[in-house]
């Protein structure tokens, strides 16, 4: 079954993470990042940071809950065994550190096809506690088989 197309530009829940030392910590130890400015608070404050940083990464944690919401709305038809990763950007503003209150709103941003296959793009703004955007993260989904109704 194809994916619903009614459905583009249709946002869902916010959701609002504080970011927390331990967390950036134990995110950078995962990715067996070192850098002085996301290890070490005192190394961020000396190169003009407010605390230390995050790894860019660290908000994959945060679209991944975002994205959850969208791939088990039953109005858009998505058969999660049928689907792969296809690409993940990030859209920079600033960057992200410890003390951050981050808000993203998922929504989706265009769905499209290509022979069997079909792309959801997911997009979310995440925004600071002052409503700033910080960053922008896309993610695109292939849905294996589905496009024109096939399956």
């Amino acid at each position: 079954m194809a994916l619903n197309t009614e459905l583009i530009g249709k946002e869902y829940a916010p959701h609002t993470i504080t970011v927390e030392r331990e967390h950036v910590l134990g995110f950078a130890r995962a990715i067996a990042e070192d850098a002085p400015v996301i290890v070490d608070a005192e190394a961020a404050r000396a190169a003009g940071y407010p605390d230390q940083l995050a790894p860019p990464t660290f908000v994959t944690t945060m679209q991944i809950m975002t994205s959850a919401q969208i791939v088990a709305d039953p109005e858009l038809g998505l058969d999660y065994a049928r689907v792969v990763h296809g690409e993940q950007a990030y859209e920079w503003h600033r960057p992200i550190h410890v003390g951050d209150s981050l808000t993203a709103v998922p929504r989706i941003a265009d769905i499209s096809s290509k022979g069997p296959l079909e792309f959801l793009v997911i997009e979310a703004e995440i925004k600071d506690a002052v409503g700033e955007t910080v960053v922008t993260a896309r993610t695109t989904l292939l849905s294996r088989g589905t496009a024109g109704g096939g399956g």
